[in-house]
């Protein structure tokens, strides 16, 4: 069973993100912290800034069952592998713009070589 996100992260995130959906950018009553990094039982390392964005959650189920939609997360980088260091993945954040998340609970500006999808 995967804990549940420890509340002083949720203040961290709504800090950062003004409690808007990562993708929309939308305000929402159903906004639900969403890991970037995926992998089935849990992490240890889970519960940082850097890989919690908070997305819809309808929009979350439909990114679990649509592939098309899936694979745009990936793309957007809303999703990473469970390989990948969320500190250094590019997000494409509905809010900050295109940025690189730290685990201070800031945003920076993504670098040009950081984003070979653009």
């Amino acid at each position: 069973m995967s804990s549940p996100t420890p509340r002083g992260l949720l203040a961290v995130l709504d800090q950062r993100d003004g409690h808007r959906c990562a993708w929309t950018g939308q305000e929402s009553d159903r906004l639900v912290p969403q890991h970037r990094q995926g992998g089935a039982g849990g992490r240890r390392d889970k519960h940082r800034p850097s890989n919690v964005v908070w997305l819809d959650s309808i929009l979350n189920g439909r990114i679990e069952a649509e592939p098309d939609l899936q694979a745009e997360a990936l793309r957007r980088g809303i999703k990473i592998s469970g390989f990948g260091d969320p500190s250094t993945t590019p997000i494409e954040h509905a809010v900050h713009g295109l940025v690189l998340l730290d685990d201070a609970g800031r945003w920076h500006p993504a670098p040009e070589e950081a984003t070979p999808w653009r």
